[in-house]
């Protein structure tokens, strides 16, 4: 039995995404859908979740995954599932840049004819140190950013956690130099030292920022830009360029498509984020998986 014709569908629900609660848009889209005969089942944990897609997937009888969260919960999700498994976003997280991309509704109502009529999107997979993941990954300001957030978050984040997290990091953070290599048609290279690198699957970023406006997701390429900059001054310098857009014509700013990276700090500092989530500490290896993750799109 094929997707298409199969009726068990499983929610995994992320009662911590957003700036509120989503478990109850969540209940209703499990609602609105086992009104129309599916059968349905809700989860908040990982563990759970794996174990009934497991079960169903081997049975034959799963039709979608539905991920009810924002990007770390699709990304969390596609770690414990099989890239075949199509899988559906229900977006209520706080920037849900993924959703952006495919053009996803927000409400379950606009959830149904998707799982009805099974038009998917394929997106390449990228392996960042074992984590999968689908939009980017950055190692830098923003990246530390991210781990401040990460570190003394209790329950919901909102916009304004951010914003104190970004104080705190122009406060703290040092710039350390970064060595990159890339993969370029199966040779690895150099692409010399920087201070803040991007690597886009999708050309999607926070707070509606474009940085790489042309990245395409199933190149099986990443597009990677690279600010030089060691110190707070510059590096707030082109924070602001960033921000407002103009970074692609410093001449600090360079950018590159590679299939696979390799990043090092020179002083042992910093870490990385994946899909707005903390990544862990430095080195980083990216490889392109040879897989595509499955996107459940409207028809």
């Amino acid at each position: 039995m094929n997707a298409t014709q199969a009726r068990h569908i499983v929610i995994s629900a992320n009662p911590k995404s957003g700036a509120k609660s989503g478990l109850e848009k969540a209940q209703r889209l499990k609602e609105l859908l086992a009104n129309e005969g599916w059968h349905v089942d809700l989860t908040t944990d990982l563990d759970q979740m794996q174990r009934i897609v497991e079960g169903s997937d081997l049975r034959g009888e799963l039709r979608t995954v539905i991920s009810a969260g924002g990007d770390g919960t699709a990304t969390a999700i596609l770690n414990r599932i099989p890239s075949r498994v199509p899988l559906t976003i229900f977006p209520l997280g706080s920037e849900n840049l993924l959703a952006q991309e495919l053009k996803l509704p927000r409400e379950p109502s606009g959830v149904l004819p998707m799982v009805q009529q099974m038009a998917t999107r394929q997106l390449d997979l990228f392996r960042a140190n074992g984590s999968l993941f689908l939009l980017m990954a950055s190692v830098g300001f923003d990246a530390q950013v991210v781990r401040i957030v990460h570190e003394s978050r209790r329950s919901h984040i909102t916009r304004w956690a951010y914003r104190f997290a970004i104080l705190k990091a122009i406060q703290s953070y040092r710039w350390p130099s970064l060595s990159i290599e890339g993969n370029r048609q199966g040779r690895w290279e150099s692409l010399g030292t920087c201070h803040w690198l991007f690597a886009f699957n999708i050309p999607k970023y926070a707070a509606g920022i474009h940085i790489i406006d042309d990245a395409l997701g199933d190149d099986g390429l990443l597009d990677v830009g690279m600010l030089t900059g060691g110190n707070a001054i510059v590096g707030l310098w082109n924070y602001l360029r960033v921000a407002l857009g103009t970074h692609r014509t410093s001449p600090r700013w360079k950018e590159c498509r590679v299939s696979a990276l390799r990043v090092v700090s020179s002083q042992g500092q910093g870490g990385y984020q994946l899909d707005g989530d903390w990544g862990g500490d430095l080195p980083l290896e990216i490889t392109h998986t040879g897989a595509k993750a499955t996107l459940v799109v409207p028809g």
